[in-house]
């Protein structure tokens, strides 16, 4: 019996583009090409779509941008590759057009890089009905990832580490002549530009089973040309995917995609448990944007990803990554903190008030992502033999440091300054130089333990403080 045709749900932003290219009356061939086919098939989400077009692409492009009244970006004129984004209420959506790869359809389909990310639909016939030369629909039934020819990983490298990243969100496994093919082309990655290895790589840290894909990254010997500091030997390796997958749990349970399900284990339970007061804010402070639209959680992963390593410190380390990812100074910043102090969190015995002011003006924001990777790591590398009573004592660190930091800021973290440098100088008599700074800083830590609480008292602290020295 003959298998049923394959039919594609389409949004109805993409409907609307296939009437207005009709009302146009284009008249050379435009297929919807690339992802948006697969999603479609797949019934997934669809925001972005890619349109091939025989014709000149940068001109129909430009006539769907004003027709719309959307913005148009040319990406590149010399292979005609322009962007559309539409107006609102779909601002969030793009349309890129670009010149058929090839001088036909198939040829264009043939240059892409897998057979699920190589069919079509003709955007001026039946949008529904599904265009697949090579056979895309086959292998995700089987789920296999196949490479489109042999020359698809060879003529880009990248697409190894893409290759990954769809093995993982789709729970794909790799054809075995694609798989020889990455192995055999992955030091190509060495001449792939740093911002595009950082963009795909960053696209696998979002992904629900990012562990999964960074252990076949390993397996695959890609991850010492992605990030030479995180490369470990297949023990540590173990360990660290482990605290990655834990650091994945608790951001789950932090975010909007909790569910019943997700915490349902004693120790992570009774962190999510003690967490939830905190979780608005830890919302907040975990989807913030760095550049080019990377999350916050991305770069905590990443950091569980190097909290293990050679003899490299941990500034090294974040330092190392930062350059080979082109990250920013800050997110470099954050990924340093969190290295450097999560093991902090479960060493101390005692969280004094004057203990955690010092933790929060040292660290700053970042504090908390040393304090979510400290989490993680006793979960991922304890797992078997984890101390109830070493777990508790931790939750009860991260509990009472969060709440000093969400509702005690100005109390402990950072108390109004009851005097100023030139306050200082002018009751000593001295010149503004280190010995200012000093001082300022045994008076904010004097008004931390409530030695001092008024303007009158920090004086006569000041003056007791210029007596001893």
């Amino acid at each position: 019996m003959p298998k049923p045709q394959a039919r594609l749900l389409w949004p109805p932003f993409v409907r609307d583009l296939a009437d207005l290219l009709r009302r146009l009356d284009v008249q050379h061939p435009v297929y919807l090409v690339g992802g948006a086919v697969r999603d479609a098939y797949l019934r997934a989400p669809i925001l972005d779509v890619d349109v091939a077009v025989a014709g000149d692409s940068i001109a129909l492009a430009r006539a769907v941008a004003d027709r719309l009244g959307g913005a148009l970006y040319i990406m590149d004129r010399e292979r005609e590759v322009a962007r559309v984004f539409l107006p609102p209420p779909d601002a969030d959506i793009a349309i890129d057009f670009a010149r058929f790869r090839g001088a036909t359809l198939a040829a264009d389909l043939r240059d892409r890089d897998f057979t699920m990310n190589a069919m079509a639909a003709d955007l001026l016939g039946d949008i529904e009905r599904l265009v697949d030369p090579l056979g895309g629909i086959e292998d995700l039934r089987h789920k296999a990832l196949r490479r489109c020819s042999p020359a698809a990983i060879a003529a880009d490298p990248l697409r190894a580490l893409r290759a990954v990243r769809f093995c993982a969100q789709f729970q794909l496994k790799l054809e075995p002549a694609t798989r020889a093919d990455i192995r055999r082309h992955a030091a190509g990655l060495k001449q792939v530009s740093g911002e595009r290895i950082r963009d795909e790589f960053f696209k696998l840290l979002g992904l629900e089973r990012a562990a999964r894909g960074l252990r076949v990254l390993q397996h695959l010997s890609l991850l010492d040309y992605i990030l030479p500091a995180a490369a470990l030997p297949a023990a540590g390796l173990a360990e660290t995917l482990s605290v990655v997958d834990r650091l994945s749990a608790i951001l789950k349970a932090i975010s909007q995609r909790r569910t019943d399900n997700t915490a349902a284990a004693f120790d992570l339970g009774t962190l999510v448990m003690q967490l939830d007061r905190f979780r608005a804010a830890l919302q907040r402070h975990i989807s913030r944007k760095h550049g080019n639209g990377r999350s916050h959680s991305q770069l905590l992963l990443l950091a569980a990803l190097l909290h293990r390593g050679d003899a490299l410190s941990a500034r090294q380390r974040a330092s190392a990554s930062a350059e080979q990812l082109r990250l920013s100074k800050a997110e470099m910043r954050g990924l340093a903190v969190a290295l450097q102090h999560y093991a902090e969190i479960g060493e101390r015995e005692s969280w004094t008030p004057l203990a955690q002011h010092r933790f929060w003006h040292r660290l700053g924001e970042n504090g908390i992502d040393a304090i979510l990777l400290g989490c993680a790591q006793m979960l991922g590398s304890r797992r078997g033999d984890l101390a109830q009573a070493e777990w508790l004592r931790l939750v009860e660190a991260v509990t009472i440091l969060l709440d000093t930091y969400f509702n005690r800021y100005d109390e402990i973290v950072a108390p109004p300054p009851l005097l100023d440098g030139r306050d200082i100088c002018d009751l000593l008599g001295i010149q503004p130089g280190p010995a200012v700074g000093e001082l300022l800083t045994a008076l904010r830590e004097a008004q931390v333990t409530r030695a001092v609480k008024s303007v009158d008292e920090a004086r006569a602290f000041l003056l007791e403080q210029a007596a001893r020295a």
